[in-house]
């Protein structure tokens, strides 16, 4: 899916992850650039072309200024040291009134959009299955979850915690689509896999 799908009901909505440390990445990692945009922009992009309407990041307060502009609603993680599951909640309050609510890490730039557009339009809650048979982010949940979100603690998603009563998983097109940056390693291994067309 290159070009923008028909626009998502506002009430679904997205929300970029990006108030993470990056402890093993050398230097800023979401401001880093790849392919001549920064690290954020690839998996913003696609929820763009997803065709989300009502889009949040949640920024930790010293990166908040990365995300400035119209096209994304920022909401600043002041508990970011605590780990992963604090940017979670902070989504889950931004996303209050929304119906449903897709969970997007900012640091995979090669997310498919037409994964996060089924995840968007899915029921219950619904995470991404990996090769290795996890279930982790993207991941999306409906309004009745979103208290469930709320009390999320660690350092750890929400698919490491037990959803298996309510909860499906979806593969995407590509596993490939999965990579992650963490290292400075890894963010030339991406730099190789361009161009990508997603």
């Amino acid at each position: 899916m290159t070009a923008c799908a028909e626009p998502l009901d506002p009430s679904i909505a997205v929300a970029l992850l990006a108030a993470g440390r990056g402890e093993r990445f050398t230097g800023d990692k979401l401001a880093s650039e790849l392919g001549q945009r920064p690290l954020w922009k690839w998996a913003a992009e696609a929820a763009v072309r997803a065709g989300f309407v009502t889009r949040f990041v949640v920024a930790s307060e010293h990166s908040a200024q990365l995300f400035s502009g119209p096209s994304w609603q920022i909401s600043v993680n002041a508990s970011a040291s605590e780990g992963l599951a604090s940017s979670i909640r902070c989504a889950a309050q931004a996303a209050k009134d929304c119906s449903r609510l897709v969970l997007l890490l900012a640091d995979m730039p090669f997310v498919e959009a037409g994964h996060l557009r089924s995840l968007a339009l899915g029921e219950g809650a619904l995470f991404t299955r990996y090769p290795d048979g996890r279930q982790g982010n993207p991941a999306a949940f409906p309004a009745a979850m979103f208290a469930r979100l709320s009390s999320l603690h660690g350092d750890r998603g929400a698919g490491a915690h037990d959803w298996s009563d309510s909860a499906d998983a979806l593969s995407p097109v590509s596993s490939a689509s999965l990579f992650d940056i963490d290292t400075t390693a890894d963010l030339a291994l991406a730099e190789a896999r361009l161009p990508v067309d997603l």
